[in-house]
């Protein structure tokens, strides 16, 4: 009987073994893969989750400012000043039924500051409640939601004019004039008024700011020049606090790798 050469068996099982170690290390791969699979969908699952909060959050303060402009809309309906309500943008807007500039003009005659007047009465009422800071003197801290407090980041008068070119010598154009109007009213209702001048959100800052925006955003568009009592306005925007950058909901993400 003849034998098969030793060389024959020995090149067969350095085969197999080779086999084997390929099979192995597949194997390790596929498990490493796993594992790092499964920490991906933790992790993912787990910033899914904290960032549902943060939406959340975000929701919620959209909700306190909608509940905001609604007491101070209500609250100068019943002195007779009917202002308009964005709650998308959060803009409480001083319509001409609130309070009228003249055309080209950047003050107010005394019958319209006797009601820029009464709304900053109402501000002051309603505001101190959704600031930081101490209450003012005369604020019920029972009156307001300790949950609201310090949610109101900042308020900026906001100053607007109809598309009619501006022919004056005290204003340069109409961005100018809108921008007169916006320090005019913040003068009238913050200077002239403690309490709103005291308001501060929670970096310690003025809640009060103002802006201007010529004929950039009226409410209705003309084509030509027209002299729009309704673009003649003052918008109150209100910024809420957004998630203070130490939070530790946004720190977590950031760990998770959310950016």
């Amino acid at each position: 009987m003849v034998k098969r050469p030793a060389e024959h068996t020995t090149f067969e099982d350095d085969g197999a073994g080779y086999l084997i170690s390929v099979s192995d290390m597949m194997a390790g791969l596929l498990f490493v893969f796993m594992i790092t699979l499964m920490a991906f969908v933790i992790n993912f699952q787990q910033a899914s989750a904290e960032f549902k909060e943060i939406n959340q959050r975000y929701t919620n303060a959209e909700r306190v400012r909608a509940e905001m402009l609604e007491r101070i809309q209500q609250a100068l309906e019943r002195h007779d000043i009917h202002v308009e309500i964005d709650e998308r943008h959060g803009v409480l807007r001083l319509t001409e039924n609130a309070i009228l500039f003249p055309t080209g003009r950047a003050w107010l005659k005394e019958s319209e500051l006797m009601k820029l007047s009464r709304i900053g009465e109402v501000l002051s009422d309603i505001l101190p409640c959704y600031t930081a800071g101490d209450l003012p003197e005369g604020i019920d801290s029972a009156s307001c939601d300790e949950d609201y407090r310090g949610r109101l980041d900042s308020v900026f008068i906001e100053g607007h004019t109809d598309n009619v070119p501006i022919r004056s010598a005290q204003y340069d154009d109409n961005w100018d004039l809108s921008a007169a109007r916006a320090i005019f009213t913040y003068h009238e209702l913050v200077d002239d008024n403690p309490v709103l001048a005291g308001l501060t959100n929670q970096k310690d800052q003025p809640v009060f700011s103002v802006s201007g925006y010529g004929e950039g955003r009226p409410v209705r568009r003309h084509e030509v020049p027209t002299g729009d009592s309704a673009n003649r306005r003052i918008d109150l925007r209100f910024i809420m606090t957004p998630p203070n950058e130490d939070n530790q909901l946004v720190q977590k993400m950031r760990e998770a790798g959310v950016k």
